[in-house]
């Protein structure tokens, strides 16, 4: 006999939409289980940008402290330099996240929070670690398979894949949030309007002492002019600081018709120096991927009891910093409603 589990909500996928989702249904005393596939959660730093609507969600969930004592505060945000290499010639600066003194106080005025920059390996484990301390159920290595839903509620079939079996778990009410390959938001049937693959892209995350070439120009993202740079059909490359002036995460795009680059370390390297223009820099390599940029938007984002929020549903090309902001709030928003509707 197939083993069943119950509980009011299911949460498939535990990045920030989902742990956001969790922790603020266990906020509000509402059980939940929250399932990812992955034995862990986000290992590299991706999204980043954290807007105000955003840090007014976490205000409200009493971790804003925890994730200001981690971040990179806006007063090092943004100078965001244009420049040929970062040891090369500088072409421009510009002012950027409200940091120029003509438009500081409409950010101050404008809510009780401040942006930040946090990136998403450390956003995650603050906002799942909320949810498990208030009552969530975090199951890794969990993978969700299919759905069936009635008037009363959905059943989900689920895999464990440490031990191979399968079982079922049963709640009220679904929240797909496991990103921009939703399975879930796929089973129900979203009508999705737009495109995958717009444009080819590499994250190269390393370590790398930069200090002398930024620290008098604080900034989150560094914007490089060179041949061959196209971020997401950007047309420069990227240098972006994950801690200052320490740990980096570059981008380089490649042609979206062809295959992506062989990610060797000597490539990572290469391209990393590329963009600092500075061989001479000791470059630590810690990660290297390919991925696509996206630009897709869900109809309608539910469909009976299954709800879907984040990248399921949304899909940004990262230069508009809307991702984790958007997914932030799609749960924040959805999690009171299904508070009422289950009290």
């Amino acid at each position: 006999m197939t083993e069943v589990v119950e509980t009011d909500v299911l949460i498939v996928g535990s990045g920030p939409a989902g742990s956001t989702a969790a922790m603020m249904l266990s906020t509000y005393a509402v059980p939940n289980i929250m399932v990812t596939k992955y034995g862990r959660l986000a290992d590299t730093p991706r999204a980043h940008i954290t807007n105000q609507r955003a840090m007014e969600v976490l205000r409200d969930a009493d971790i804003e402290d925890v994730v200001v004592a981690q971040a990179t505060p806006q007063n090092l945000m943004g100078q965001t330099p244009f420049c040929t290499s970062l040891a090369g010639e500088e072409l421009g600066r510009l002012h950027t996240w409200y940091t120029h003194p003509s438009r500081q106080a409409d950010h101050d005025l404008a809510s009780p929070t401040s942006m930040c920059d946090m990136p998403q390996h450390l956003l995650e484990p603050v906002l799942a670690n909320a949810a498990i301390s208030r009552g969530t159920s975090l199951r890794y290595h969990t993978e969700y398979l299919s759905l069936a839903q009635d008037e009363d509620g959905v059943t989900a079939t689920v895999r464990d894949r440490l031990r191979g079996d399968t079982y079922q778990i049963r709640a009220q009410y679904l929240i797909g949030a496991d990103g921009g390959r939703s399975k879930v938001a796929e089973d129900i049937g979203l009508p999705m309007v737009g495109r995958m693959g717009v444009a080819g892209s590499v994250n190269i995350v390393f370590e790398a002492d930069l200090t002398r070439y930024v620290a008098h120009r604080p900034s989150t993202l560094y914007w490089v002019l060179q041949t061959g740079a196209d971020v997401g059909g950007i047309g420069m490359g990227l240098v972006r600081c994950v801690r200052p002036w320490h740990e980096w995460l570059v981008v380089w795009g490649y042609d979206i018709d062809r295959e992506p680059p062989n990610l060797t370390e000597d490539y990572a390297r290469r391209i990393a120096h590329h963009l600092i223009g500075d061989d001479s820099i000791p470059v630590t390599i810690k990660s290297s991927s390919a991925w696509t940029v996206n630009h897709l938007y869900a109809e309608k984002y539910h469909n009976g009891r299954v709800f879907c929020a984040g990248d399921a549903v949304h899909r940004h090309p990262p230069s508009n910093g809307l991702g984790s902001n958007t997914s932030i709030q799609d749960a924040y928003n959805l999690a009171w409603k299904l508070k009422l509707v289950l009290s």
